[in-house]
């Protein structure tokens, strides 16, 4: 790979998108990211600086401004721990000059960033001049609209605009946005139905860029998780033609023209152009055109799809320590030879502390685990059986069948042991004993991919039987597709009133776009733009 181009990073996370795209032939030019807590891991494994380590120091960061703040620079332990929506309107900035953007993060609202860029043209020119290939993120935009209020009260839904408002401003060929499946269900507001996905395609032909939307799964790139992603590139209209004239024939690219021209046209009418001037291409149902020429080329079938004891098998145990030297095969292994450790010597593979558990909760992961082997039906009986529902006489017949080829999780003489139980009111008794109120909780299949909601350790299980626990941050961070040598930072959970603007571990690796997806994705863009 002998060019590489510029690359800039909104809504950055803990660093999955920039980690994939600098594989991908991408170098970041500046990152921008809100919460301190991800930063600190972003910092750590994308800018190489210990946040943590200066802070004990009492020095300031290197390559970590503040956008806003109510700490001074020298007070890096408590601009750390800040509530990032509480710093918007703090006295102290770190930022006047490109210097202090350039190869920098940047912690702080989005907003605000664009407030400093609009009243900084002359920093806005340097940034034109240094002329950015690709500004990527994944901005929330459930509910955003361009026609409608876009529920002012709620600033998340603001935040679309001012990424379509930053790539106007700095003119990248490309944008690639990442975003949840829930962005192509429509919402209603004041009695009208509108499609959130479609009205950020809009918001960025206003700003002079053609998009090219896809829904696509990670598990088809090679992720170990059944992981569904909108996906938006949007070419910078120059480009675009460039790219039309040399692909005269293709239907994407014919059909995103046709819409760009629509919405140029009709900008004063904008909520008269609907869902049927314009689409997403679904892997599912046109995997054909996921091809590697405009949309990224599909790695595995069905199949051939990474499964969670491929993902996670080798590291199962978390009473010993694992180097990445010891993983010599595998997932684990091609993930350290996709991203390389770029320090000397090997490396700890760390985040990897089990949580504790009490014996309620591990009888109840082991009969998770156990009814996800039942087959014709009868999971659903014994999923009623748990939750207390009528199960017909006929049911726990075969469910009692089934129970007898395996071994549940019992107090017996003050231990806790595995036995096959000996009828189905034993059964019964058990699951009585073990009630809760999160009826999301279950157990990993062992030979698919790991679920999507991976956000919330406590509501999936491992699948092996010795394995009564939660996932670890760093399974959870194998099944994102996160070289082991990644070091998430922070705390590792959070919980009450936090939870409203802290971000943790485990927060952080389920928010994060798969490295392995993000280096596919920026492939075709990297393709593209040297065509």
């Amino acid at each position: 790979m002998d060019k590489r181009y510029k690359h800039i990073e909104l809504f950055a996370g803990c660093g999955g998108m920039s980690l994939g795209l600098d594989a991908a032939g991408f170098d970041l030019y500046f990152a921008n990211e809100l919460s301190p807590m991800a930063g600190e891991t972003f910092a750590f494994n994308i800018l190489d600086e210990d946040l943590n380590k200066k802070a004990e120091q009492g020095e300031v960061a290197g390559k970590v401004k503040w956008i806003n703040s109510n700490f001074a620079e020298n007070d890096l332990s408590s601009r750390l721990r800040e509530n990032p929506f509480l710093a918007k309107n703090g006295p102290f900035s770190d930022i006047s000059t490109l210097q202090d953007i350039k190869g920098k993060l940047l912690i702080g609202d989005i907003d605000d960033l664009l407030i400093f860029l609009n009243g900084k043209p002359d920093i806005v020119q340097q940034i034109r001049e240094d002329s950015i290939d690709l500004l990527s993120g994944g901005p929330p935009c459930q509910s955003f609209s361009l026609a409608g209020r876009r529920q002012k009260n709620d600033h998340k839904n603001q935040l679309p605009l001012s990424f379509a408002k930053i790539a106007g401003l700095i003119r990248p060929k490309v944008v690639l946005l990442e975003n949840v499946k829930g962005i192509t269900s429509p919402f209603i507001e004041e009695g009208n139905k509108y499609y959130a996905w479609l009205e950020v395609s809009k918001a960025f032909v206003l700003e002079g860029f053609v998009p090219v939307c896809m829904m696509l799964n990670s598990k088809y790139f090679g992720v170990a998780q059944n992981r569904p992603r909108f996906i938006l590139f949007a070419f910078r209209h120059d480009v675009f033609l460039e790219l039309l004239n040399k692909y005269k024939s293709n239907v994407l690219l014919e059909f995103s023209a046709q819409f760009y021209q629509k919405v140029v046209e009709n900008k004063d009418k904008l909520e008269e152009i609907t869902v049927k001037d314009f689409s997403y291409t679904d892997i599912e149902s046109a995997p054909e055109l996921f091809d590697g020429v405009i949309l990224p080329k599909i790695r595995n079938n069905q199949g051939q799809f990474v499964s969670a004891n491929e993902a996670i098998g080798d590291i199962r145990r978390t009473n010993i320590t694992y180097s990445g030297s010891k993983v010599t095969r595998g997932y684990g292994h091609n993930l350290n030879e996709t991203f390389k450790y770029k320090k000397s010597g090997d490396f700890e593979i760390k985040n990897h502390d089990p949580r504790k558990h009490t014996f309620d909760v591990k009888a109840r992961f082991r009969f998770y685990q156990v009814i996800n082997e039942f087959q014709n039906g009868l999971k659903k009986g014994a999923v009623d059986l748990f939750t207390g529902k009528p199960v017909s006489a006929e049911t726990s017949e075969k469910l009692m069948a089934e129970f007898q080829n395996y071994s549940l999780y019992f107090k017996q003489n003050g231990d806790e042991v595995y036995k096959i139980p000996r009828n189905i009111e034993e059964v019964k008794k058990l699951v009585e004993s073990i009630p809760t109120k999160k009826h999301s909780q279950r157990a990993l299949f062992e030979y698919e991919p790991a679920p999507a909601q991976l956000t919330i350790p406590d509501d999936i299980c491992h699948y092996h039987m010795e394995t009564l626990r939660t996932m670890t941050v760093r399974e959870m961070a194998r099944f994102q597709s996160f070289p082991d040598w990644f070091e998430f930072r922070s705390k590792v959970t959070t919980g009450g009133e936090s939870r409203k603007f802290e971000v943790p571990q485990y927060t952080q690796v389920g928010n994060a776009v798969p490295p392995l997806l993000a280096l596919q994705l920026g492939e075709v863009v990297y393709s593209l733009l040297t065509e």
